[in-house]
């Protein structure tokens, strides 16, 4: 091979040499190009499909939130309906301060909801309602007792099946004869269904945490009452504050306790076990009531309520007792109707 030859040769290798690395650089750059194509389209992809998701699961929703708003206003129509039936039904009640008496049969009134709770589905919900208010009226105290979620359920569904068996034995009163002795026997089964949930209350409980449990259960118709309460002081405008609501609610837990009960608390503010008590019962009850109201009366100043928060409870303690002493009379008017007069 001639001299000439080798520097052409030299510059041909070179020259190859150089172009395979250019070429494999460009190859390269159009590989890394291509997969961060790659990877921006599989994201629009996955961004897409998210998006469709959440535009399904919307619809999904809003299609559930139909339903359900067709449900309810279907349910409320027919309660709508069926309290025009009953209103119906019933002859007119005269205004009060007429001379006429009322004509309204009140077992006509009620027949109704006693007839209902014959219905697995009517009970089941009934029995649901209860455990909810449970659930809600006691959860500071499971709380206080430290019980896991598992423990508290338990409990809140003991004591809602307690609550509702006791409304059902005294079901019979709506429907049967109601006499003293009938009333009697019905307040001694509920009576016996509170011992028996107590009892398996504490076997969940065990005896320390049952014994402050129960203390608790002694105030809780006055912790729910506090609620109303503080929305009347609110509507006033002489709000009550946390720490007031606290301090009142710590004054009334100490004169509750002074006469304890055993009663099954009434959480919905009316006259509870009131009605299946002798008249005798009921008034010294309404004075024990009065005076535990009085008492609270006095503190208030103790917990910072100022003279118009004061005043404000005094009128709130007057009303609760005209509702009560009203529910008291409308349902024994039920439990013992005036003959019909000739």
């Amino acid at each position: 091979m001639s001299k000439a030859l080798i520097p052409v040769l030299a510059l041909a290798a070179i020259g190859g040499t150089v172009f395979s690395v250019l070429q494999w650089n460009a190859r390269a750059s159009a590989e890394a190009a291509a997969a961060e194509r790659d990877k921006r389209i599989a994201a629009m992809e996955l961004s897409l499909r998210d998006a469709l998701d959440a535009a399904n699961k919307a619809k999904r929703d809003h299609s559930a939130e139909l339903e359900n708003s067709a449900r309810l206003t279907k349910e409320r129509n027919e309660a709508q309906e069926k309290a025009k039936n009953v209103a119906t039904a019933a002859p007119a009640v005269e205004a009060p301060g007429t001379d006429a008496k009322p004509q309204v049969d009140l077992r006509n009134m009620v027949g109704n909801f006693a007839k209902g709770l014959d219905d697995p589905e009517q009970r089941k919900m009934m029995k649901t309602m209860q455990e909810r208010m449970v659930s809600g009226a006691y959860d500071k105290v499971f709380k206080q007792l430290g019980l896991n979620e598992a423990d508290s359920k338990l409990v809140s569904e003991l004591i809602g099946e307690r609550n509702f068996l006791a409304m059902d034995r005294g079901r019979k009163l709506l429907s049967g004869k109601a006499d003293e002795a009938t009333i009697a026997a019905v307040r001694k089964d509920i009576e016996t269904t509170k011992t028996e949930y107590d009892n398996k209350v504490k076997a969940v409980l065990g005896e320390q945490k049952y014994g402050e449990f129960s203390t608790y259960e002694q105030t809780v118709g006055d912790r729910r009452a506090m609620e109303s309460l503080a929305r009347d002081f609110e509507r006033k405008g002489v709000p009550l504050d946390d720490n007031l609501k606290e301090k009142l609610t710590t004054i009334m837990t100490e004169e509750r306790l002074k006469n304890p009960t055993n009663d099954i608390p009434d959480l919905g503010g009316g006259p509870g076990m009131q009605i299946l008590m002798p008249d005798a019962e009921v008034k010294a009850r309404q004075k024990q009531e009065e005076d535990y109201q009085q008492r609270v009366l006095a503190r208030a100043g103790q917990a910072g309520l100022s003279p118009d928060q004061v005043n404000a409870l005094q009128n709130s303690q007057k009303r609760q007792n005209e509702i009560r002493a009203f529910g008291n009379t409308m349902t024994r008017a039920f439990l013992f109707p005036a003959p019909a007069q000739k």
